[in-house]
């Protein structure tokens, strides 16, 4: 910008002045009468034209297909809290996929990488005793897969040894009686032991449990010796949408003491879902089932690796810029 002042004995003189010699660009930027009072000040400024040197710009490398798919699939694993760590992994398993499309690449790495095992309640299997911290949905779980039971026409035994929390019992008692089942309390080690003819006599037997601490060793050491009491599975519960690294020693906790699997709940209301891919890797649990709806009687879905996949790399996410593939 310059900048320069007229002095005349009028303003239409000192106007003139500034076209002249600034041209029809200038713009005036002050006025003002001169302090004797004979003539005014004008203030004029004009943007400097004066070209700037161009600057040869370094021709960019080409990214291939493989670098941008790693490089998106990179960006959105990290935007859905999947942690440095298990990034690691996550992307070497990718290399071995680098002309497929983001979905396919992925839902290949996780079925690489973790571990679906379904629970299909009308099979034969143990005594399952769902357990995880407070608070993740382990009552409304046991619902489910009792309600499920019915529907397939078998007849569950359904308990629980959540008797200290404020509401437990009752929580789910209101669901057996809807689902006409008697509710067995076991608030003891002892009544535990008592029940097991009729829980190894049951179709399917499903208990309930009150919230362990995983990383309390005595909470966890009190859940395996129950288990193990009646011969049941410890099935995982686990709330989608933690932190990740929370997520993975919780799984690896509750890995220790013989759960192989777990049922994700809350995961139609989560979009980071790199807890869950956390507690799947690190953790090495497999995925039982999710649970997508709180209604009870909705039952559990199955996951794979493809419906994972989808539900980390949505159709409609607007604010995460997919990888443009090279046409040859």
């Amino acid at each position: 910008m310059r900048l320069k002042t007229f002095s005349a004995q009028s303003m239409s003189e000192a106007m003139a002045m500034v076209r002249d010699d600034m041209g029809a660009d200038a713009i005036i930027i002050a006025t003002q009468d001169a302090r004797d009072g004979a003539g005014c000040h004008v203030t004029a400024a004009i943007e400097d034209r004066t070209p700037e040197p161009e600057i040869a710009k370094a021709e960019e490398p080409e990214t291939s297909d493989s670098e941008a798919l790693n490089s998106y699939l990179r960006h959105v694993l990290t935007a859905r809290g999947l942690p440095a760590n298990m990034m690691r992994v996550v992307t070497e398993a990718l290399a071995a996929y680098p002309d497929a499309e983001p979905h396919v690449a992925l839902a290949a790495a996780i079925d690489e990488l973790g571990g679906f095992l379904p629970l299909d309640i009308r099979a034969p299997l143990r005594p399952l005793m769902l357990a995880g911290p407070p608070g993740v949905g382990k009552t409304i779980a046991v619902a489910k897969l009792a309600a499920q039971a019915k529907l397939a026409g078998r007849t569950p035994y359904v308990a629980t040894t959540d008797s200290k929390r404020a509401g437990g019992v009752e929580q789910l008692e209101a669901y057996t009686k809807i689902l006409g089942i008697d509710l067995v309390t076991l608030d003891s080690p002892e009544k535990i032991a008592g029940e097991a003819k009729a829980i190894s006599d049951a179709d399917v037997a499903i208990i309930d449990t009150a919230g362990v601490n995983a990383f309390d060793e005595d909470d966890l050491a009190s859940l395996a010796a129950a288990a193990k009491l009646i011969d049941a599975e410890p099935i995982l519960v686990m709330a989608a949408g933690g932190d990740a690294l929370d997520c993975a020693d919780i799984a690896a906790a509750f890995h220790d003491i013989g759960a192989k699997r777990m049922i994700v709940t809350r995961i139609d209301m989560t979009r980071r879902l790199g807890g869950i891919l956390s507690a799947m890797i690190g953790g090495r649990v497999a995925i039982a089932a999710a649970g997508v709806n709180p209604g009870a009687a909705e039952g559990m879905q199955r996951l794979n690796p493809v419906t994972l996949a989808g539900l980390i790399l949505p159709d409609d996410d607007k604010n995460i810029e997919k990888p443009t593939r090279t046409v040859r």
